[in-house]
């Protein structure tokens, strides 16, 4: 997302017994002022009332918001400047119709400020640039034609019609589509070395990875079976099942780095059992026909920072749903994230202190974006100053097959008395050994790392494979691991979501709001993300409804 979105702040009604916002609701006719300060007193019933007033003294606003292509924070920076009584000279239809985007306002962190007696105005709440947003007709047609693809595909297997045939004619007439420059930046960022000795060096991932997948408790789920690692990588995961007793690993990636995988598999003799596909899953459909819905277990390390960037997931979920049989298993099976309030130790406000004293000099210009990047970094656990709220769980065995987004409500009761600077967010991780268990039946996650000790058969080498295990009663093993910086730390670190105004607050005091995650519409594999927030301090009478401000933060993770 190349333009930072800012702060702002209005005045709304918490309501104690819904624990809800009751100024959230964006729908329906909202009160508004004229646009312009020289009708200031003149109100309307609706924000589209206040459009088409302004649009006949001259301003249209609709239309400069489309020929600007200004986002939803430019667009509010533009009306707050308007109104501003110190804006000098003042702003007019004619002013303003003749502005050419580039104006420093529109960037300007002041201008998110509300102008006093406007905060909840209508067209503040009013998104004009969705109205400018439209689909790529040529876009959209090859999403219709993928779409019909599939079901063709699907109702071909359930006639036992082969996917060869049932595909020609769409072949024939339907080109397969280029890989976008964001998935080609993806793949190729995964085809050298060092990212993947990063990746195997964290020794809680691949550790934990291994303890499941080479487990005596779970030799049943793996020896004998076909199994798929999705995004192979260099082929560790492939090769821990090989070792573990697979009869058949199909190992697939679309970078680069499957060719070193390649011959990862045949330098430590285990090329009869791994067969490495390159390219991504949902181009292979024809290679890999054959396994549709014959796969025993799926075994993916997807996860990316704040846990869904880099959009990976939709490819295990495909994945998942056209070669995993019923009863097969996904390792992992379960994500959970969470989210909490942290005061500032060292890492949480490093980034915008170094520029305070640059060898003798200030440079709080370089500062100018901080907060509208969500960090990654280390945060120590004396930083957390609240418990943790579960704001999104991911049973992968029954989510759909497409890129997460959300919004959901949490409550965080403070501590200590303190300073919040921001707030911080990791993921916790499960492999369990059976199909469909329930979010609410998941063990508590280990915060205590797996051990080399801890792991059956790590001490072998090359083409050795543990010994067979006579399948028996046992349910199996469940490995789990964390994120949070109460483990040890990751590759993933946390995700900081830094507080452009931090807040006080008091021990037992709570932090109410919502967080809203979605795709980035600029780059598919960055997300952007939108957190709400008030102050409850439980200082009122009980049922007393009060007005408290609620905050609104908006972040890249990038």
């Amino acid at each position: 997302m190349d333009v930072a979105r800012e702060q702002e702040a209005d005045r709304e009604i918490w309501d104690e017994e819904d624990n809800t916002f009751d100024g959230w609701d964006d729908e329906g006719a909202v009160p508004t002022r004229a646009l312009f300060p020289g009708d200031e007193d003149r109100t309307f019933s609706s924000a589209d009332e206040a459009l088409e007033h302004a649009k006949s003294q001259g301003c249209d606003l609709r239309a400069l918001v489309k020929r600007l292509q200004l986002d939803s924070w430019q667009l509010i920076r533009l009306i707050n400047y308007i109104r501003r009584p110190t804006t000098s000279p003042r702003p007019t239809p004619e002013s303003i119709m003749s502005l050419t985007g580039h104006e420093a306002f529109l960037t300007d962190d002041g201008e998110m400020q509300p102008v006093p007696g406007y905060e909840q105005d209508g067209l503040l709440q009013l998104d004009l640039t969705e109205e400018t947003e439209r689909m790529d007709p040529n876009v959209e047609l090859a999403m219709l034609r993928a779409a019909y693809d599939e079901l063709r595909h699907q109702y071909a297997e359930r006639l036992g019609i082969t996917a060869a045939t049932a595909q020609a004619s769409a072949r024939a007439s339907v080109p397969v589509p280029a890989a976008s420059p964001v998935d080609a930046h993806y793949f190729e960022s995964y085809a050298g070395q060092d990212i993947h000795q990063t990746m195997i060096g964290d020794t809680v991932r691949t550790l934990s990875y291994a303890k499941f997948l080479l487990s005596p408790e779970n030799a049943h789920l793996i020896q004998g079976k076909t199994i798929m690692d999705v995004g192979c990588g260099s082929g560790i995961l492939s090769l821990f099942c090989a070792r573990a007793g697979a009869k058949h690993v199909l190992a697939i990636d679309a970078s680069d780095v499957a060719d070193r995988a390649s011959a990862n598999v045949e330098e430590n003799g285990f090329g009869h059992v791994v067969r490495v596909f390159k390219g991504k899953i949902e181009a292979l459909d024809d290679d890999l026909r054959a396994w549709a819905g014959q796969v025993d277990l799926l075994v993916s390390e997807w996860m990316g920072y704040f846990l869904l960037y880099e959009s990976m997931l939709p490819s295990v979920l495909y994945a998942r749903d056209r070669y995993l049989r019923r009863e097969g298993i996904l390792a992992p099976s379960h994500c959970r994230m969470l989210l909490a309030a942290a005061t500032d130790c060292s890492a949480l406000c490093e980034r915008t202190r170094f520029w305070r004293n640059v060898y003798g000099f200030r440079m709080p210009s370089m500062t100018r974006g901080l907060t509208s990047d969500a960090a990654t970094e280390d945060v120590e656990k004396e930083a957390i100053v609240s418990d943790a709220a579960t704001i999104y769980d991911l049973p992968l065995e029954t989510l759909p097959a497409e890129q997460p987004e959300f919004a959901a409500p949490f409550s965080l009761t403070i501590q200590k008395s303190c300073t919040v600077h921001g707030f911080v967010s990791w993921f916790d991780t499960w492999f369990t050994p059976a199909p469909r268990v329930p979010t609410s039946e998941l063990p508590p996650v280990t915060t205590a790392p797996v051990q080399e000790r801890d792991v059956f058969g790590l001490d072998m080498q090359g083409s050795q494979v543990v010994p067979a295990v006579l399948t028996t009663s046992c349910p199996g093993e469940t490995v789990s691991f964390t994120t949070s910086p109460f483990g040890k730390p990751t590759h993933w670190k946390q995700t900081i979501f830094l507080l452009k105004t931090p807040i006080e607050v008091d021990a037992g005091s709570c932090l109410q709001g919502e967080i809203h995650v979605y795709a980035s519409k600029s780059n598919a594999r960055e997300l952007d993300v939108d957190i709400h927030y008030a102050v409850d301090e439980h200082k009122r009478p009980a049922g007393e409804k009060r007005v408290s401000t609620r905050m609104m933060q908006a972040y890249c993770v990038r």
